[in-house]
């Protein structure tokens, strides 16, 4: 979340970007659609169907699972960040309303395009009711698993969604729980109680969904909660990162690493990515559902991996031409601004190249029904090619302008508390209220 500059343009976008971050959104989203084409192009082996490249499918088995965790790692830690800063520092509260409408607007109109192109163009012949209709738009789908094809990494969005609901209740938790002590470090261990409980319900939860009883792939496998972790990390990461801010000389010491040493912290993801290619506790190069002890694995490898990634991007000090130049080029920031699209719209459009949907004139197939009737290079020409247009087109005709009219809006209520308390301001010639809502300004 990013101050609104004082006086730039009405209307404009202008919270400041990271370049490091955006790179690593990218990076993600295709290492996102890398794995899933090549499950569908038979390179990865699932249960009795052996890999149909044994090299590609073991360096690409590394990335699944684990490069999901940046995404609700970095979620966590630029959402807080500002409620963390009012803790430690007794700055203002964020308005609530302009972050809880910010981001509504920055996920909800990407998914709901994404969700009536499906529904129109691939389920189309499955449309039997309006609950059919309204349970994707809703983000309900997860609870029930009611498959739509063309939408099935969608399931994390509806998790995003609801942790940005709860973060302004878990912001006042641990507010309330550094009441009453002035040291900011003494404030960030209290603060640091809901991430911990919080990472251990999803490893509680990760420990429930692959119980062998529980079969493959059970309903609640797509619930919130198995995301917990990367998201509790994130937050407290952003207290780490005040705590850092405002005690320059006392930063936390792996703070301090990060600044000194980052491209060790990402020689140490590599060293993550080689376990998880390996496969302690499965089959590498396989795509089949997690048993309990690789789950268990994997859990504590997704948090590793995550704050090894995303820690010397959030350090200002710390400096890489290694990780500048694979992350902050124009191409890697632009297509990290458009990877919601990407990550949005790459299973679909395999679907589209596999010709299977309503549109075609019948139902669609699972891709596991059609996987390797399209070789690897053809379906990843494909699918980069087709996600990066339908993504652009997504965020010059939709996101941008949806969320530059929000801005707009909660400038203007800015103005408008500004104005309306004008002649009851307290002694400081404004009231608290006021000031808090103005500061908040608009989210990144």
């Amino acid at each position: 979340m990013a101050t609104a500059a004082q006086g730039a343009r009405p209307g404009a976008r202008t919270s400041p970007r990271v370049p490091r971050l955006e790179g690593i959104r990218a990076l993600c989203a295709f290492g996102v659609l890398a794995v899933h084409t090549s499950f569908s192009a038979g390179v990865m082996g699932a249960y009795d169907l052996a890999p149909g490249n044994e090299v590609g499918a073991v360096l690409l088995g590394g990335v699944k699972g684990i490069i999901l965790g940046p995404f609700f790692v970095l979620s966590g830690m630029l959402l807080y960040r500002p409620f963390a800063r009012w803790t430690l520092t007794g700055s203002a509260r964020p308005a609530i309303g302009p972050f809880l409408i910010k981001r509504v607007a920055r996920l909800w109109p990407a998914y709901a395009l994404l969700t009536v192109a499906c529904l129109l163009l691939i389920n189309y012949n499955s449309i039997h009711s309006v609950w059919y209709v309204l349970r994707p738009i809703l983000m309900l789908q997860v609870y029930d698993f009611t498959p739509y094809a063309g939408m099935d990494p969608t399931w994390t969005v509806p998790a995003e969604l609801q942790y940005y609901i709860a973060l302004p209740l878990l912001a006042a938790a641990m507010h309330w729980l550094a009441r009453g002590v002035a040291e900011p470090e003494r404030k960030a261990r209290r603060m640091m109680i809901p991430p911990v409980l919080l990472t251990l319900v999803g490893f509680g939860w990760t420990l429930y969904i692959h119980q062998p009883s529980m079969g493959i792939f059970p309903e609640q496998y797509w619930w919130p909660i198995a995301m917990a972790g990367g998201f509790a990390l994130g937050m407290a990461m952003a207290v780490q990162g005040v705590l850092a801010e405002i005690k320059p000389d006392r930063k936390p010491v792996l703070h301090r690493w990060a600044g000194a040493h980052p491209n060790l912290f990402w020689l140490g993801g590599l060293a993550i990515y080689a376990i998880n290619c390996a496969q302690p506790c499965g089959r590498p190069g396989y795509g089949d559902y997690e048993s309990l002890g690789n789950a268990v694995v994997q859990f504590f490898l997704i948090l590793i991996f995550s704050f090894l990634a995303v820690m010397p991007l959030t350090v200002p000090e710390a400096r890489s031409r290694l990780i500048d130049a694979v992350l902050s080029n124009p191409v890697s920031r632009y297509l990290g601004r458009i990877s919601f699209g990407i990550y949005l719209w790459h299973f679909a459009i395999m679907y589209f190249w596999f010709r299977s949907g309503s549109v075609f004139g019948g139902d669609p197939q699972p891709l596991m029904m059609l996987r390797g009737t399209i070789g690897f290079p053809e379906l990843m020409t494909a699918v980069v090619l087709g996600s990066i247009a339908a993504a652009a087109l997504s965020y010059h005709l939709v996101e941008r302008p949806v969320l530059n009219a929000v801005d707009r809006w909660v400038a203007k209520r800015s103005a408008g508390a500004a104005t309306a308390v004008a002649g009851t301001a307290d002694t400081s010639g404004r009231s608290r209220q006021a000031d808090d809502y103005i500061k908040a300004g608009p989210s990144a």
